[in-house]
């Protein structure tokens, strides 16, 4: 499996895209958890992982 930060930025954005355009016919969920359990199995087919610690990190002030 490839690690999602492993992958260029611009084929994190087309997967993205992507998985928005599926997401359409999903119903929505507010949770972060299984936001990123949606996420990561949906890449996981395509040889892609995906966890927590491919979160963004929020700058400290």
């Amino acid at each position: 499996m490839t690690r999602w930060r492993d992958l260029p930025p611009d084929r994190q954005d087309s997967l993205r895209a992507a998985y928005a355009d599926e997401m359409l016919r999903h119903s929505p969920t507010c949770s972060l958890d299984e936001k990123i359990s949606r996420f990561a199995a949906w890449l996981a087919p395509q040889g892609i992982s995906f966890d927590t610690d491919d979160l963004p990190q929020r700058r400290r002030g």
